[in-house]
């Protein structure tokens, strides 16, 4: 079946070439004119745009929707005071778009991106994840890794520079993996993070290391985190997961035959696993023992994928 994946599933233009040209914030606070920023698409990436289209993002994921519930505002729908930074993210048809990233205030008005399937497209969804990622990249890069003097906002937001040495530093993305791990009986693994809120259980994941190519990560990280040996590791599918900065990449793979099937945890990280048949899948998340991952996440993709369909609680 085709995965699922709102966050790799945007089409728009990046427009790359034209953010060293761009001044989105003054736009946005209306010290220039829109149709300068129009002009400057047209130069340097040949399309022809005559309108904008903002998004709004808080901290900790969260954006404002509009008045039908998706995720585009006119320029003017916030006030000067609030906004902190503004992003070129590039032209969808014949319209700039642009992220603002608003200063810290209540939670009223806004939602949480990771649970956010309705009213908000795919593209939408990807180019408010997009703002969510910059966001924290800028507010976490203040100071250059180099010399340590301070760093300040260029090209549109895609580029922190030095005022020190000059050196240029670009928004990172971590590579991680994720993998659905299968028994003989093609169960799947499931687990806990002792972090996590009661029942929630998703995919063993980690981060990739120095020089690690993705399935040495997918071995290493299932024998660390669950005790068991694996092998045809296939590759599934991957999404970028910029909260903050990550790049899931998504395997399957199959204990080795052979060896034990009976997952072991540390009992800090990990508080339990466990491998599920479809239907004591489908009965544990009927009875309220197992909660499924979120909905805009890959490893919801991928239980969905070897489920066969919608899981219980999208029925």
């Amino acid at each position: 079946m085709t995965l699922l994946l709102p966050l790799s599933s945007g089409q728009w233009n990046p427009c790359t070439y034209a953010r060293p040209f761009v001044q989105p914030r003054a736009v946005v606070e209306g010290t220039q004119d829109p149709q300068t920023i129009f002009d400057t698409v047209l130069e340097h990436c040949g399309v022809k745009a005559d309108k904008n289209a903002t998004f709004l993002v808080g901290e900790r994921h969260r954006y404002i929707p509009n008045s039908e519930g998706g995720a585009r505002h006119k320029l003017g729908a916030i006030e000067n005071h609030r906004v902190k930074r503004v992003f070129f993210l590039g032209v969808d048809g014949s319209t700039v778009l642009l992220g603002i990233q608003i200063h810290p205030n209540d939670t009223e008005g806004y939602a949480d991106l990771r649970r956010t399937v309705n009213h908000v497209d795919a593209t939408d969804m990807q180019l408010l994840a997009t703002c969510a990622g910059l966001a924290s990249w800028h507010d976490n890069g203040a100071f250059c890794a180099r010399c340590g003097a301070r760093t300040q906002y260029s090209a549109g937001g895609w580029e922190r520079q030095c005022l020190g040495c000059a050196r240029i530093e670009y928004p990172r993305t971590d590579p991680s993996v994720i993998v659905a791990i299968h028994d003989d009986e093609d169960r799947l693994l499931v687990a806990h993070n002792a972090m996590w809120r009661p029942h929630y259980a998703s995919l063993v994941a980690g981060f990739m290391e120095m020089g690690e190519a993705p399935e040495q990560a997918v071995q290493r990280e299932t024998l660390e985190e669950v005790g068991l040996e694996v092998d045809r590791i296939e590759y599934v599918a991957s999404q970028a997961w910029p909260f903050p900065r990550s790049l899931m990449l998504g395997y399957q793979a199959r204990v080795v035959d052979g060896t034990s099937v009976e997952p072991v945890v540390d009992g800090v990280e990990l508080d339990w696993a466990r491998f599920y048949s479809r239907a004591e899948y489908e009965q544990a998340m009927r009875a309220g023992e197992v909660e499924a991952p979120g909905p805009i996440s890959i490893a919801r993709a991928m239980v969905r994928r070897w489920y066969g369909g919608p899981l219980p609680d999208e029925q």
